[in-house]
């Protein structure tokens, strides 16, 4: 039987003078510009972050937070901001009523009663985002805050066209975008999402109030939102809500600033986001994948997804036990992350699956117990990723998020600030390494990550989509380390997924491949990418050739853009 199947994929972009790859072309082309401009790296992160949050206003935003890596060529620094989100001061262990059973949500969570973790004021946690922001262009950047601003604020003041992406992400979140009145005037036409066209003129979302908060924060800075009477606003029409932001809770907000976790994979350095991120997972992950020859093995051959899906699954019984906030609970970071510790796990893989995956500690959960609360939910995405290249080799890959696609739901009254629902990727049964605690910040999934090779930038890349963030990061860095894969081909090549029970594989992988895996022990879901459902990652990513060409990549699956600089 022949089908007429899609074949799908993108050219990768060239540039000579710097690059910038972007969840959404606009935001894109801000960068892109600010490069032209002669910014450096920094200044169009910053400028393509606040951007980014306007037209892409259900993956990120002000009202969100984020983690980033920035690279100095001139002194060979890397630095790591954490400008993650928070639980309030007033949250504690058993904020939430626990229902029986585990959630029907992303996480798979113990089950909350009315979903208030996922929706609502009571899932909103302390912002970030524009702490984080201004903190890089204040300490990194050449440009002044309020200039790096200013294309956000005209895209929120004058509009911008309703994407099919756009309006199909309000579709699928209108019930609850239609729940609360302030989202609801926003981001539908009474109650409805969008359309991309009203009659022949296409639909321009306009976002007045949104862009007067970030007119007050060009004009103030970052302590207008935290201090002073932006933020004060955005808590009084939360409150009315709900919600239990105070505004010491804002005035209390700091950016974490020290340095990346460093692994190593072959003969490359890689850095990425310390803990509570997805740095720890992948950086274990890679360590166990670098005890095999992968290469020798074959790219996506059955012997080498066993291997990875193995190296993947042990990663995330760990991440699952060990991984939180390491200023409230002790966190084996530096142990989860020995290559001998790797060695150890590596010994264990045979020719077939194993039933069961312990921890370090034997008497911390298996497989079994972890992964029934890690369940498939693919459909709407969350977060978004961005990667820039300047011409002096300054490098910065930055994720940000709301966390939900569409966050908490809740635009702060008369700020136009969407709000997150970082209280979510806490745990919230009390007890646990990751439960909630006042001022802690949960177990992100985020993971930007900079690869070098022989004491040059390499690599640039990060993702969209929550969990399935790590095991994407981690294929592509096999692609290309391992089978010579340039940027967008290793992008583009099918994957497996281990964040979720069973294990998630691409359709495109030949059947023969998955029928050796079913034979060797695995549990497999094989799933159709589309444009439409997210069942992978989404990512994308920028390479550095070794005649310093760049080339730019990003999923094919997704409206996102790379633009280089000749």
């Amino acid at each position: 039987m022949s089908r007429s199947e899609w074949i799908i994929d993108r050219q990768e972009a060239l540039g000579t003078r710097g690059m910038v790859a972007a969840k959404h072309e606009i935001a894109a082309e801000v960068g892109a510009s600010v490069l032209e401009d002669g910014g450096n790296a920094i200044d169009a992160a910053v400028a393509t972050a606040f951007a980014v949050g306007v037209v892409e206003p259900f993956m990120s935003g002000i009202g969100g937070g984020g983690l980033m890596l920035v690279h100095s060529a001139a002194t060979g620094d890397t630095i790591a901001l954490d400008f993650g989100m928070c639980a309030p001061l007033a949250a504690h262990p058993d904020l939430y009523t626990l229902l029986p059973g585990t959630s029907a949500t992303r996480f798979g969570w113990r089950a909350v009663e009315g979903d208030a973790n996922v929706h609502g004021p009571l899932a909103i946690a302390v912002p970030g985002t524009v702490a984080g922001l201004a903190t890089a262009a204040e300490r990194w950047g050449t440009r002044p805050l309020a200039e790096l601003l200013q294309p956000a604020i005209r895209l929120a003041r004058e509009g911008f066209p309703v994407s099919w992406h756009t309006s199909l992400e309000m579709a699928q979140d209108a019930e609850l975008l239609a729940r609360y009145p302030s989202t609801r005037a926003i981001f539908t036409r009474n109650g409805l999402p969008l359309p991309v066209f009203t009659g022949l003129q296409p639909t321009m979302l306009r976002q007045p109030d949104l862009a007067r908060s970030l007119e007050a924060i060009a004009r103030r800075g970052a302590e207008t939102f935290y201090r002073g009477e932006l933020g004060k606003t955005l808590i009084e029409g939360l409150r009315s809500l709900g919600a239990i932001l105070t505004e010491e809770d804002l005035a209390r907000y700091r950016v974490r600033i020290a340095a990346p976790l460093w692994g190593r994979y072959r003969a490359c350095r890689v850095a990425t986001a310390p803990a509570p991120s997805g740095g720890p997972t992948l950086l274990e992950s890679l360590h166990i994948m670098d005890c095999f020859d992968l290469r020798a093995s074959g790219h996506n051959t059955d012997r080498t997804l066993h291997i990875l899906i193995e190296a993947f699954r042990q990663a995330f019984v760990d991440r699952f036990t060990y991984l939180a906030d390491p200023d409230f609970v002790p966190v084996p970071v530096d142990a989860l992350t020995d290559p001998s510790y790797a060695r150890e796990r590596a010994q264990e893989i045979g020719e077939d699956a194993r039933t069961r995956i312990e921890p370090g500690q034997p008497s911390r959960l298996g497989i079994e117990q972890v992964f029934e609360r890690s369940l498939p939910n693919y459909g709407a995405g969350s977060t978004t990723h961005i990667c820039v290249v300047d011409r002096w080799g300054n490098a910065v890959t930055l994720t940000q998020t709301l966390l939900s696609a569409w966050g908490s739901r809740i635009v702060a009254p008369g700020t136009g600030i969407l709000m997150n629902n970082g209280m979510f990727w806490f745990d919230p049964e009390p007890g646990r390494a990751n439960s909630i605690a006042p001022g802690k910040r949960p177990l992100a999934n985020m993971t930007p990550t900079l690869v070098f090779t022989g004491g040059q930038f390499l690599l640039a890349l990060g993702a969209m989509g929550g969990r399935r963030i790590i095991n994407a990061i981690a294929q592509i860095i096999s692609n290309v380390v391992d089978h010579r894969m340039g940027i967008q081909a290793a992008i583009s090549a099918p994957r497996v997924d281990c964040s979720v029970q069973p294990t998630a594989v691409s359709s495109r992988i030949p059947e023969a491949v998955i029928a050796r895996l079913r034979e060797r022990g695995h549990t497999l879901q094989v799933v159709r990418e589309d444009f439409a459902d997210v069942p992978f990652a989404s990512p994308v990513g920028i390479l550095r050739d070794d005649e310093g060409m760049l080339h730019g990549g990003a999923n094919p699956y997704y409206p996102a853009m790379v633009i280089g600089l000749e």
